[in-house]
């Protein structure tokens, strides 16, 4: 596979992965929020918001991943990553990260978690920082995308 093959598999990739959170995201936005805080976390929007942290981890996990090094390269020669860095970094230090891989474990994970595990309450209170990554990561792969063209959706090969 060519490199450029690769940078173009790699873009469409963390699309791909992007429009999965984006898909809960959306569902979790047209929920309607629960009054009752006891009942959020059965609430429809409540699972909606656990699914969308969910996805969006796994979207953080292949960014930050060494595969995705020439990606994120590429995305820094054509856009500013800086404020999606800095939230990650910030993340990272805060136990945000952690946070977010403790939702993601909880929802793809039930045979080793717990009903009242971390990660079912991970999200509470932290509806903002979670849409600023989000907004950050659309913002970078918006631009990149409209900057690189990356082809055919199926074959990863260059439009005509």
């Amino acid at each position: 596979m060519s490199e450029e093959t690769e940078i173009r598999m790699g873009l469409l990739n963390l699309h791909d992965a992007f429009l999965n959170a984006s898909l809960q995201r959306s569902c979790m936005l047209n929920s309607p929020l629960e009054i009752d805080p006891n009942s959020f976390h059965i609430s429809n929007r409540g699972r909606f918001e656990r699914a969308w942290v969910a996805f969006l981890y796994v979207l953080v996990e292949a960014w930050l991943s060494e595969k995705m090094k020439p990606i994120r390269k590429l995305c820094a020669s054509i856009t500013r990553i800086d404020k999606l860095e800095n939230l990650l970094d910030q993340a990272d230090k805060d136990g945000s990260l952690t946070q977010m891989q403790n939702v993601r474990h909880y929802m793809c994970h039930r045979d080793r978690r717990e009903y009242w595990d971390d990660g079912r309450n991970a999200v509470a209170g932290r509806l903002e920082f979670h849409n600023s990554l989000h907004m950050a990561f659309s913002d970078v792969l918006l631009e990149v995308l409209r900057e690189h063209r990356v082809g055919d959706m199926r074959s990863g090969e260059p439009s005509s």
